[in-house]
């Protein structure tokens, strides 16, 4: 098994980015991801109907069926909705039912991190882990999507346990396999078929095209992974095939085949526009990819036989090839790539030549340094000016000046924090990163919550509702899943079902255009709404006398 590469030791202490106490590294990743993690409503797209499936399971006491806006929902299994609704319920007296389970989300991060420390601490030792793990914080992929509801990011965790099995195949097959299960196993109950199918995948290329796999501990290590996984992929799948086979075929052949090979798209997912990685992936990636590619440049020659390389780019390329055939895509999906990658870019982060390195440093200071001020800068502006007219796609047409004295002062204290360190490239970096995303936390978050909330759209609708059933046309899964989540109120879709007799529609689009079988004569609005600053999205309530023609009649 390789250990430490000789150049590492030669490095100077300055310049190896995990240098340092524990404890320093330990806070350093508590304040990136923690910070913003609760303190606004659910927002689009997966927070809303996560929200509201999550409310709707605690008040069924269904743990089988995901629900949303009072259908099923069976994207994804439910393992992020069991932590999410645990979460919400233990923090339920400080803390409202969204931000309860978005902590889940830190949960999963954090134990992603966690994961991949280990998994470089057994490659290598304790000091590769933690610069791993600051290259996957230095991603912007993972800074754009660690600080919201996202199964994707149980998928991260379940990816990065199962690789912090790998270490000691050789050694300790069954500890090894167990851990490679179980990783497996979450990643299965957070996505579906992902985590077993890039496993699985690289379980059979390593041996293929890498001699060192082929033993006998391997194959106990590949056995004992499958033992390990099988309660965790048969348990949940029986117990929904039991409850309702119709709801097992759509998750299984629509919700996961569907999905990859396209037959459910757009209908389900985000179509796979052919150019959307090529525009998306670098800066996803970034810095990882390039530090990776760095390493496997300089170290081509040793390739044969280092297991920790060996594994990584056979996961990077099992990944990559799952992106770029599946049907679907979107920039969450490209998660569990940052983990191969990290930790393959730990190595050149660790021995960047001088010159590199005090470039990269200064680079992230100008970068995230002039990012602050603007910050800076535009919260003053926005306090101080009649109205922020130049940010009215961002922030609400008179947003509350009010001053919060504690998020100031912390905001104010991580300025002033970070401008006084000094540190390695790769932790300047992250440390950038941390400081731009607690001044938007501490300044913006609650502007920006009124623009992204759809609690006073709602809020303002349910005394036009009054009693009785509503009709909706047009309002997507998301919209729905938010009227529910405030309201209490699940549509009787005209899309599905269009002899509805309800006398109230709800219509989402920009002119309120109705249904084109509509009477427009026999329908009269009483009520229309947006978020702020939102110009694609409009609602609008009309009202009909009853017994006029549904769509169906005319």
């Amino acid at each position: 098994m390789s250990r430490t590469p000789p150049e590492l030791d030669t490095v100077g202490p300055v310049l190896r980015p995990g240098a340092g106490r524990a404890w320093a590294f330990i806070l350093l990743v508590a304040l990136y991801v923690l910070p913003g993690i609760v303190g606004h409503e659910p927002w689009k797209q997966d927070e809303t109907y996560i929200a509201d499936i999550v409310r709707t399971m605690l008040a069924s006491g269904d743990a089988v069926v995901p629900r949303t806006a009072g259908a099923a929902f069976m994207e994804k299994p439910p393992l992020y909705y069991w932590v999410a609704g645990a979460l919400a319920t233990a923090a339920s007296p400080l803390l409202p039912l969204h931000d309860g389970a978005r902590l889940a989300t830190g949960v999963f991060v954090l134990l992603a991190c966690a994961a991949l420390a280990r998994c470089g601490r057994g490659w290598v030792d304790a000091q590769y882990g933690r610069t791993a793990v600051c290259v996957l914080l230095a991603c912007f992929g993972l800074a754009a999507y660690a600080h919201l509801m996202l199964t994707d990011t149980a998928l991260l965790a379940g990816i990065a346990l199962g690789m912090a099995g790998l270490p000691h195949w050789r050694t300790r097959p069954g500890a090894s396999g167990l851990q490679i299960g179980t990783g497996v196993g979450i990643g299965f109950l957070a996505k579906g078929l992902i985590a077993p199918g890039v496993f699985g995948l690289a379980a059979v290329l390593l041996p293929l095209c890498c001699a060192r796999w082929r033993t006998r501990a391997y194959a106990r290590t590949v056995l004992a992974a499958l033992l390990a996984a099988l309660p965790w992929l048969t348990l949940w799948p029986a117990a929904l095939w039991l409850r309702d086979p119709a709801l097992f075929h759509d998750w299984i052949w629509t919700n996961n085949i569907g999905r990859f090979t396209g037959f459910a798209v757009p209908e389900l997912g985000a179509a796979h526009d052919p150019g959307f990685w090529a525009r998306n992936l670098w800066w996803i990636t970034f810095p990882a990819l390039p530090l990776a590619a760095l390493a496997l440049w300089r170290e081509r020659a040793r390739l044969r036989g280092d297991e920790r390389m060996q594994s990584a780019l056979v996961l990077v390329a099992v990944i990559f090839g799952v992106l770029v055939a599946s049907r679907s895509a979107r920039g969450g999906y490209a998660l569990p790539l940052l983990l191969p990658l990290s930790l393959l870019g730990a190595h050149s982060a660790l021995t960047l030549a001088p010159r590199v390195e005090a470039a990269w440093r200064v680079l992230a200071r100008i970068l995230f340094g002039g990012i602050a001020v603007a910050l800076w800068l535009a919260w003053i502006y926005i306090m101080c000016a009649p109205a922020p007219a130049g940010l009215a796609d961002f922030l609400p047409p008179h947003p509350d000046r009010h001053v919060d004295v504690i998020k100031l002062a912390c905001a104010l204290a991580a300025t002033v924090a970070a401008a006084r360190l000094r540190l390695a490239a790769l932790h300047t970096w992250v440390t950038g990163i941390a400081l731009c995303w607690i001044l938007v936390a501490a300044l913006f978050l609650p502007w920006i919550d009124d623009v992204k909330s759809y609690r006073q759209v709602f809020a303002t609708l349910a005394p036009a509702l009054g009693s009785g059933c509503v009709a909706s046309w047009g309002v997507a899964e998301s919209e729905r899943a938010m009227l529910h989540y405030y309201a209490g109120i699940v549509t009787e879709r005209l899309e599905t079902r269009p002899r509805s007799a309800c006398t109230l529609i709800l219509l989402e689009n920009p002119e309120g255009r109705l249904p084109q079988c509509s009477d427009a004569a026999s329908w009269q609005p009483v009520w229309d709404g947006a978020r702020p600053a939102d110009h694609h999205e409009h609602f609008w309530l009309f009202r009909r006398a009853p017994g006029a023609a549904t769509c169906t009649d005319r």
